[in-house]
């Protein structure tokens, strides 16, 4: 059983909601981590009226790159001069985990699936650039993202006695734990979707959702 399906026995009706795409995930005590839920994501510089989800402040074309999601695989196009472990990208190529992206002269990133049972795929900051909102990683999402205090975990809270997964099921989010939570003040359900605004607590945890 996958990470990305392990939620399908244990989950209740889903509850009607807003539907999240992109969103931050905000973990108190760790950092900010942005979540791209689209199969084509364009990478490019930080400007105003954008239309890039990983927006970044750098010396970038308006759109440099562009990672698309085929099943379980991630194609990184060139737009503008793109490297990857020092080759200059030429024709669209599969990223492989510890890969590092060069986008133009100075700002890269790096390509990584830490989870063996999930798809979604963790682009760290090499440079010192970073996206605008702030973040400090950007996740690729897949139908899963894991938390805790794993180092395979896509976001790594080093103090959490639990794994913690976010999973998606009908373009919807959900959450599931095996410690005590709170969802916006009230006992956590598997069958109560994520929304903007949510807030999710336990013993040892804490993080909100916010909506892009």
């Amino acid at each position: 059983m996958t990470a990305d399906s392990s939620h399908d026995s244990n989950a209740n009706t889903p509850t009607q909601s807003s539907t999240l795409s992109d969103f931050t995930i905000w973990v108190d005590g760790v950092g900010g981590f942005l979540v791209c839920g689209g199969l084509l994501n364009n990478l490019g510089q930080a400007i105003p009226d954008s239309e890039v989800t990983i927006p970044l402040r750098g010396d970038l074309d308006r759109v440099h790159a562009r990672i698309e999601t085929i099943e379980d695989r991630h194609l990184l196009h060139s737009v503008g001069s793109v490297s990857v472990d020092g080759y200059r990208l030429r024709e669209p190529a599969v990223l492989i985990h510890g890969q590092t992206i060069q986008l133009g002269d100075t700002v890269a990133v790096g390509y990584r699936k830490p989870h063996p049972l999930s798809s979604t795929a963790v682009l760290d900051f090499v440079s010192r650039h970073r996206t605008f909102p702030w973040s400090d990683a950007v996740l690729l999402a897949g139908d899963s993202i894991v938390m805790g205090n794993q180092s395979r975990n896509h976001i790594v809270c080093p103090r959490w006695k639990h794994e913690l997964i976010l999973f998606r099921r009908r373009n919807q989010w959900f959450c599931k734990t095996k410690a005590k939570a709170f969802l916006n003040g009230q006992p956590l359900a598997t069958g109560s979707a994520l929304e903007d605004k949510s807030r999710i607590e336990g013993d040892d945890f804490s993080f909100s959702i916010e909506a892009v």
